[in-house]
């Protein structure tokens, strides 16, 4: 009878054990999904660049601060950089072997965003991927305010 009981517990503790691995991997594939999937805009005199977030603690705090308009400058004739209110979390410096044309440079607490190239600085943090309109950061001028926001 005692050995009955043993098993009976052992199976029912089996199935707990795995409904209780399921839902927590579902749980945390959506929350991991929904982040893969975020997307922002950055608009400015009627042109637009498609910004895809990578999943990292800097870009979540980047994102908390949205919606936000930046005023961008040139810098070294490959990247358009703005300077944030304060500086973000870093979560890591990422090798220079991800690829990324937006960043933030963690040393001065700028976004830097590339339309030449990519980022290979060893201070920069990896953000995201452009995936449309990155013909149109070169348009940006000096001084030009640039609205930030996430797409829904």
């Amino acid at each position: 009878k005692g050995d009955i009981m043993r098993r009976v517990m052992g199976v029912l503790t089996f199935f707990l054990l795995v409904n209780t691995l399921i839902f927590c991997s579902t749980n945390s594939n959506n929350k991991e999904k929904n982040m893969k999937e975020t997307r922002i805009k950055m608009s400015f005199e009627k042109k637009e660049v498609i910004i895809k977030f990578f999943n990292n603690k800097t870009s979540k705090d980047f994102l908390s601060q949205l919606p936000k308009t930046l005023e961008f400058e040139d810098f070294a004739r490959a990247e358009k950089i703005a300077y944030l209110d304060r500086k973000l979390t870093i979560d890591k410096i990422s090798s220079a072997k991800e690829t990324s044309d937006f960043c933030y440079y963690a040393p001065w607490g700028n976004l830097a965003i590339f339309y030449k190239g990519y980022g290979t600085d060893s201070g920069l943090v990896k953000l995201g991927l452009i995936e449309s309109g990155k013909e149109n950061l070169i348009k940006i001028k000096d001084g030009d305010k640039v609205t930030l926001e996430i797409i829904k």
